[in-house]
């Protein structure tokens, strides 16, 4: 059942919403719930990967371009339904990094500001429930630890008057949803993402920051081995207690995807493979409830929606 209020999503980067969380999106809308997407970062430092953009002219106006890209993917989804904020922190980029020691990133700025320009807008908007990462941020970029970090203290922050949110959900991949995929990519001939000796490493893709390369690559070499439980990325079927389906909505989040054109490596994959497979990482979504009216909550526990369906 649907309460009084909407959903509030809070990610790292602009695309970011567009992946993991941009079919829910677009459900939401067109079941006439309030979704306000909160993107933290200008996405400065990410890569370039647009064909028709000269990566060395383009990097001075990335977070210009990125902008630009956000915009598009958030009318893919919510046609004028979706309320942006924008943080306006600098991408943080790897730890390591000059990027991440830049004063103006998101990585350096002080908690309790952040945190309470979160929840400003939490005050304002008065959702019932707040989506993020888990405390990795999923796969250890300091950014989405962060986003992660600000959206728990927001929730917590926020209990009692005037304004308390109800629910609190980490965004997840499934780890056997990939595994599945992958190895019938591999079945068909289709080479896997991010295939590291093909690639090179970004700085600091270390153990605790890996990069999106390294985090995938990880997966393909679970499946050469087959060995599904040696996979490290995303989470548990079992520790997931939230399913949406959003396969009314694969449109919306293809065209959502397809407008981060400079993110290309991380999306654009998924979108040239055929149908039938990209269906099998695209047409569910889903989340790990943490917190229920401010208490922790275990597993199992499956529901349909983010409202407790």
């Amino acid at each position: 059942m649907q309460p009084d209020g909407g959903v509030l999503f809070v990610h790292a980067h602009p695309d970011d919403e567009s992946m993991g969380t941009g079919g829910t999106m677009a459900r939401l809308v067109s079941e006439g719930v309030r979704v306000d997407l909160v993107t933290c970062t200008d996405g400065a430092e990410g890569e370039i990967h647009d064909p028709t953009l000269d990566a060395d002219e383009a990097r001075p106006r990335l977070a210009q371009i990125r902008a630009q890209e956000l915009a598009c993917s958030v009318a893919a989804l919510g046609s004028g339904g979706i309320h942006q904020h924008l943080l306006g922190y600098r991408d943080s980029g790897m730890i390591g990094t000059d990027a991440n020691a830049h004063p103006d990133c998101f990585w350096q700025a002080d908690a309790v500001a952040a945190t309470g320009r979160l929840l400003e807008i939490v005050r304002e908007v008065r959702p019932s429930v707040i989506v993020s990462y888990d405390e990795n941020g999923n796969y250890g970029h300091p950014d989405h630890i962060n986003a992660a970090r600000i959206a728990r203290d927001a929730y917590l922050a926020s209990a009692g008057e005037p304004w308390a949110v109800s629910r609190f959900y980490e965004m997840a991949f499934v780890r056997e949803r990939w595994f599945d995929l992958m190895g019938a990519m591999k079945e068909r001939g289709i080479s896997l993402p991010w295939d590291l000796d093909d690639r090179v490493p970004g700085p600091a893709a270390d153990e605790l920051n890996p990069s999106n390369a390294a985090a995938m690559a990880q997966v393909g070499e679970a499946i050469e081995a087959g060995e599904s439980d040696a996979i490290e990325f995303g989470r548990a079927d079992a520790d997931v207690t939230t399913r949406v389906d959003v396969s009314g909505f694969l449109d919306a989040k293809r065209r959502s995807m397809a407008c981060h054109k400079t993110q290309a490596q991380d999306l654009g994959w998924l979108l040239d493979l055929p149908h039938d497979l990209a269906d099998r990482a695209i047409d569910s979504e889903y989340f790990v409830l943490r917190w229920l009216d401010g208490q922790d909550v275990a597993p199992p526990l499956r529901e349909t929606s983010l409202f407790g369906d």
